[in-house]
């Protein structure tokens, strides 16, 4: 269920800070999935939902970057009830050609 406009103005520094959070994930996550099939370690290749929760568990809070402009969450529970589908403004994340593929 999205986020409705009187819970926003009823609890929006929670709210604010919970899109804050989702925004940081999902910025991990479509990072980590660039070594998607490249990580290995003494077992094997790891899982890339392995990779992701790894990296995940390893940011600070404190480092959490504010959501770029047009981001919409992809979990609907934390999209405001007036906003359409999921989207992480990928086109901001600085690129280095060098170190990804497509």
């Amino acid at each position: 269920m999205a986020i409705t406009k009187q819970s926003y103005n009823d609890l929006k520094e929670y709210w604010d800070y919970q899109r804050k959070i989702e925004y940081n994930k999902e910025m991990v996550y479509f990072m980590a999935e660039k070594f998607k099939g490249r990580v290995y370690n003494d077992f094997g290749m790891i899982h890339i939902d392995e990779m992701k929760n790894l990296l995940w568990t390893r940011v600070d809070p404190n480092l959490y970057e504010e959501p770029k402009k047009g981001y919409v969450p992809a979990d609907p529970k934390f999209r405001f009830e007036w906003e359409g589908e999921g989207y992480l403004p990928t086109h901001m994340i600085p690129y280095d050609e060098d170190l990804y593929e497509g």
